[in-house]
């Protein structure tokens, strides 16, 4: 009679298990597949992280990546596309990413970026270390934060123009009305005429005046500009 095969495994006394080869073969190629996948994702991830996907555009301007960034949240962008994209938003602020809205504290520029020496990407990668240092913590941080001070005011200027957003730092201007009101009370030169208990209210009601002042000489760049682009729009037609 032919002997009766072992089992592939059988308990043994205490409650063990006994593997045979064939069955730690199959465990320990299993255990080599999944490390396998793993390290692949892991791969797929970091180069993810390091360059933009080969098959996707860039959502502001929807074409190739030109100076392409990561924002924190993932997504990628053009370095000019995200600057300019800023330049539109909270001057005191950082970016808002346009795909999540999260806010965008550093951008990171692609790792091979920093090989080339094309003036434009040069710049390009400037501005974005401008732009990151702008919004680092620390002194340092606040340091960039005063020595820009300028440049946020031009921004805010420029936002408070926008005839899209009438009084859009109507808030901040009565604070800052009512806080050199209430410093013109210290004064003891009261070269106004008005009273002192009415000054805080002068200064407020200047800052609903000024607002709308600017809104309407926003309203006027806007329709010289648009006259501007009519006429040269029109200009080939009366050529012709």
């Amino acid at each position: 009679m032919n002997p009766i095969p072992e089992p592939i495994s059988r308990e043994m006394s205490g409650g063990e298990t006994l593997v045979s080869a064939d069955e730690r073969e199959t465990i320990s190629a299993a255990g080599d597949g999944d490390s396998e996948e793993a390290s692949t994702s892991d791969e797929r991830e970091r180069k993810l992280m390091e360059s933009p996907p080969s098959d996707d555009v860039c959502p502001i301007c929807f074409g190739n990546f030109v100076v392409p960034c990561r924002a924190p949240c993932g997504h990628w962008y053009c370095g000019s596309c995200i600057l300019q994209y800023w330049n539109f938003s909270a001057a005191l602020q950082p970016c808002k990413c346009p795909m999540c809205s999260q806010r965008i504290t550093k951008l990171i520029p692609e790792a091979s970026l920093y090989q080339r020496r094309q003036s434009e990407i040069s710049k390009v990668l400037r501005s974005v270390g401008d732009y990151n240092r702008l919004f680092m913590g620390g002194i340092s941080g606040f340091v960039l934060k005063f020595l820009a001070f300028p440049l946020y005011i031009k921004r805010t200027f420029r936002e408070m123009l926008n005839p899209d957003r009438p009084g859009v730092y109507l808030h901040e201007m009565r604070i800052i009305a009512m806080f050199i009101g209430l410093l013109y009370s210290f004064v003891p030169f009261d070269f106004l005429r008005i009273g002192r208990g009415n000054i805080i209210d002068l200064f407020d009601y200047s800052a609903f005046a000024l607002s709308f002042i600017l809104y309407l000489v926003g309203l006027y760049l806007r329709w010289k500009r648009e006259r501007n682009i009519r006429e040269l729009v029109d200009m080939p037609e009366g050529r012709d």
